[in-house]
Order: structure tokens, then C-alpha cells, then sequence
């Protein structure tokens, strides 16, 4: 039976299937919780664009003091600029002030669109920006090393990156800052939109990279809860992958409603 649809307007439903799990039993009552108390935040990463970045590298060097102004933003750079975020968020948005936390929203969010050119080509994404949260144990992380277009994935409770995205990024710098394991489940949806096989995992080679750049960090966690945490957070599908790539390739985007069925 279909857990959940979501409904853009104008565009066919998405139908979701969520796995038959605790984790998945335990975020699907804490997504229909939050809705019920309040309507989510979709963001279209077709609007976030370069120039955008611009503005809001101005609002965040006048703010916060970032010198993000770039004749380009590669992936190099916006991976740096990614750790002032980190820095910043060190000890979570409760840390800061409302204006600053609007913005560090916008600036993570907008990163990311822009790395992936301003395109839906990687997810969609509707969450709720709260701190509503549940513990989510090593053993029960539900891990997955390939993406496939259509996979449903936890929300990244962390603005930092968990253990494999870092390795597949060659992402070494402050990793005891960066890496973050997904620890909790968040109020979230996020649909992959695209597929991204693995053509090879070598858990031994992974390790020792881990080792060589961070040896500290495989000291404190242990390489078995690195192993654990490594993959992405699968926890469903979209049923009707054709009305996907409809809605993922329309000129708008506005979210409608969720409907959900239980």
C-alpha cells in the first residue's frame, strides 16, 4: 500500500512506498505529525542560481563576515565556503540568531543548487525547518551505496556530510568538523533524481583512507561505526518513476498538499 503522495500543482501525484522498518515506522509518524501542525518548505533549486549566490555572499559578508564573492563557483570553492557553514553551525541553530538563521538556510541550500548548476538533477526537497528530531542508532541506519532516480532519502539532520559523500567527494579538509553521522531522523522528504552508481566499494581501501586523512577521527568513533554510518539513508521509493521525471523536468514547481495514507 502506498504510505504517502505528494502533490505539485498541476502535475501528477507522486506515489511513495516507504520500506518496512522501525526507522521507517517512526519517521513516517513524525512526518505526519509535523504536517499536521504545520505546512513545509519547498525550494526549487531552479531559483537558486549564481546571481542569487551573489546576493547572499553580500548579506553574508555583511553579517558574518564571509568573503564569498566569486568570479566562479567550482566545486572547490563552494566546498570551502561550505566549512564556514560548519564553523558557524558548530554548535547548531539554536546557537544563533533568527536573521543569521534564515540566512545560513539560504546559503547551505543555495550551495548545493549551484553545484549541481541550478538544476533539479539530484533531488527534491520538502522539510520543515524545526527541531523536531529522533535518535537514529548506528544498527539501524538504513544504508544504501548506490542512489537510484526515485530513492527516498532521510533529510540530512547535519550541515555537515556523512562518511561516504566525503570519501567520494576527496573531501579531507577539517574532517572532524565535516563528517557527521546521520544520527537523527529529521521531518523531511527528499527524492533523488538521480542515479548514482558505486562501480566498486572497497570497505578496506575506504578504511584507510579515513586512516590517512584522519586518523583522529577513526580514533574517537572506530572504524565498525564508520562502516555503519557509510551510505546513503534509503527508506523508500517512488512507485510512478514516469510522473517523477515529469514533475522533476516541469518549468514550476509548487507544492500542493501530502496525503497520507494510514
Amino acid at each position: 500500500m502506498i504510505d504517502y503522495s505528494i502533490k505539485f500543482k498541476n502535475l501528477p501525484q507522486l506515489d511513495i512506498l516507504l520500506d518496512n522498518t522501525l526507522v521507517t515506522s517512526q519517521y513516517k509518524e513524525l512526518l505526519k505529525s509535523n504536517y499536521q501542525r504545520e505546512f513545509p518548505l519547498f525550494r526549487d533549486q531552479q531559483k537558486y542560481t549564481v546571481d542569487y549566490l551573489k546576493e547572499l555572499a553580500s548579506k553574508a559578508k555583511q553579517l558574518l563576515g564571509w568573503d564569498w564573492d566569486r568570479e566562479q563557483y567550482t566545486l572547490a570553492e563552494t566546498t570551502l565556503m561550505h566549512k564556514d557553514i560548519e564553523r558557524y553551525l558548530a554548535n547548531g541553530f539554536n546557537s544563533i540568531t533568527n536573521e543569521h538563521d534564515q540566512l545560513c538556510h539560504e546559503l547551505h541550500f543555495c550551495l548545493h543548487a549551484v553545484e549541481s548548476n541550478s538544476t533539479r538533477d539530484g533531488w527534491l526537497q520538502i522539510e520543515w525547518f524545526n527541531d523536531d528530531r529522533l535518535p537514529l542508532p548506528e544498527l539501524l541506519y538504513p544504508k544504501k551505496l548506490n542512489l537510484e532516480f526515485g530513492d527516498i532519502r532521510l533529510q540530512n539532520p547535519h550541515v555537515g556530510h556523512h562518511p561516504l559523500y566525503l570519501f567520494q567527494q576527496n573531501d579531507y579538509t577539517n574532517i572532524m568538523q565535516t563528517c557527521k553521522f546521520h544520527n537523527y531522523i529529521k521531518p523531511g522528504i527528499n527524492i533523488v533524481t538521480v542515479s548514482e552508481p558505486i562501480k566498486e566499494f572497497n570497505a578496506n581501501r575506504y578504511l584507510i583512507w579515513f586512516k590517512a586523512r584522519c586518523p583522529e577521527f577513526v580514533e574517537l568513533h572506530g572504524e565498525q561505526a564508520i562502516l555503519n554510518y557509510t551510505g546513503h539513508p534509503i527508506i523508500g521509493k517512488v512507485v510512478n518513476l514516469d510522473d517523477l521525471v515529469t514533475v522533476s523536468t516541469a518549468p514550476i514547481l509548487e507544492l500542493e498538499s501530502i496525503t497520507f495514507n494510514y
